[in-house]
Order: C-alpha cells, then structure tokens, then sequence
C-alpha cells in the first residue's frame, strides 16, 4: 500500500519565481561629474596599516608581514610568509608567489568560495607586478609567499590595484629585500577622458581599462594591463595620468611607512 512519505530534509520553491520589481532609477555616473564628488584625477583616500593580522595569529601561524589596506569601499588584507624554505632546492633565486582570494561577500560577481580562474588569473598577474621590486637574489632556494584577501570590492581594476600596493606594504613589514615598493593605480577610459581610481557604477559605464604599477624611485614601471581598445594617442595619455597617479599614491604609502618604523 503506497503512502505519501514528506521529504522533511528539502525545502521546495515555488513553482514560478517573481522577479521583483525595482523602483530605482538608473544612475548615469558622469552625468554631471563624478558619484562622490572627486576630480576626474584624483584617487580615492587612502588608509593602511601593517601588522594588523600579527596579533591575530598563534606564534607558530604568524606571517613575517601582514598589511591591510583601504581605499574608499576596497578592503584588502595580506599576510606575508617568508622567507622561508622553497620548493626547488637548487633554485639560484628565491620564488614569490601570490594567492589571490575574493570573500564570498566582497563583490557583486563572486558566488562561491571555490577558488574560480579569475582569481587564478590575478594572482599571476600580481605575482608578475610585485616580483620585480623583491631582491630574489638575495633568498635562493627560498620562496615568499602573499597571500591577499579582498573583504570588499569597489572596481576591479581598481581593486587589482590596490592589491598591489597592500602586498608592497606588507613586504615592507616583512622585512623583504626590495629595490623599490610598488605603486599602482587605474584609469578607465570615458569617451575621450580619462578617468582615475573608478567605483564599479564608473568602471561599468566605461570602454576601457588601464592599469599600471610602477617603482617611482627607481623610474621603472613593473606592469601594464588594459582591456579594451583604444588609439595609441589615447592610451599614451591614460598611461602618462596613471604614472602621475601612482607617484601621488607612492607618497602615501612612503609618508606611513617611514612613520610606522
């Protein structure tokens, strides 16, 4: 004899979902100027501080370094481990790596904590605009290891950005050889103007991207990155403003390291 046996451990949906309906009016983010009231050039405040994840830590987990990072709603920490023994023992030069890692909350287009290939991507693409500034030579047969979580995202490039300046601050607090720290910004491209540091409202409005982190002290420049097109003129500028920028965040990060030490 059948009976009817309830699934208690499921919890069944409505047949047919509703999408609900939104009363809020599109925002045009260049409308009449900026969202938040910034200059086409300027960079979103900025606050970090380092050795923020030491306490955190029993003292056989603790990183040599840690920093973290704000600017404007972006939240990144880092922790750095190293140098310690690396994976090639006969390796003439130390390896940095980079784990790069959305929270689950951070941003509107990360849904799982699996570790997706968009993040795979970023920290190869982190790992290749830090390792240039680290002595390598000084640490063979080393690695050092950054391991960066974003709390919350604000622009991706942007965010990209800002994850480069976290893991220079935290090497710094490590005590890494470099020859210089990092600094990177972004620039998005708005029809014929460039625009510096976008939110994700401005970053969605926009044809293009720019990244690049540069050494200032050194002169150097350690990574580009773009997506989209654009004509070379075009892209000399967005370069030259990012340069312009990166020295402005460059300042920053000096003016709180020299006073944290």
């Amino acid at each position: 004899m059948a009976t009817n046996i309830q699934d208690r451990k499921r919890i069944n949906g409505p047949t047919r979902s509703v999408e609900p309906i939104s009363t809020a009016e599109p925002v045009e983010p260049f409308a009449s100027g900026r969202l938040d009231g910034r200059a086409l050039d300027q960079v979103r405040p900025i606050f970090m501080k380092t050795g923020s994840l030491d306490s955190q830590a029993s003292a056989q987990a603790a990183p040599s370094g840690s920093a973290y990072y704000e600017q404007g709603k972006i939240r990144i920490s880092c922790a750095v481990y190293g140098p310690r023994q690396g994976r090639k023992s006969n390796a003439k030069m130390g390896i940095f790596s980079c784990d790069f890692k959305y929270t689950p909350f951070s941003c509107s287009w990360r849904k799982s904590h699996i570790k997706s290939s968009d993040e795979k991507e970023i920290s190869l693409i982190l790992e290749q605009a830090v390792a240039p500034a680290i002595r390598l030579e000084l640490y063979p047969k080393a690695c050092v290891d950054a391991f960066i979580t974003v709390i919350e995202s604000d622009g991706k490039a942007a965010t990209i950005a800002a994850a480069i300046n976290c893991i220079s601050a935290a090497l710094v607090d490590a005590g890494i050889e470099l020859y210089d720290s990092v600094a990177a910004t972004s620039m998005a491209l708005n029809g014929t103007q460039w625009i510096s540091d976008c939110t994700q409202i401005e970053e969605d409005s926009t044809s293009c991207s720019l990244l690049v982190a540069r050494m200032p002290s050194a002169d150097e420049v350690a990574y580009i990155l773009q997506h989209g097109k654009t004509k070379i003129e075009q892209t000399e500028e967005g370069f030259q403003a990012c340069v312009n920028a990166c020295t402005k965040v460059y300042a920053v990060m000096c003016r709180y390291l020299q006073g944290s030490m």
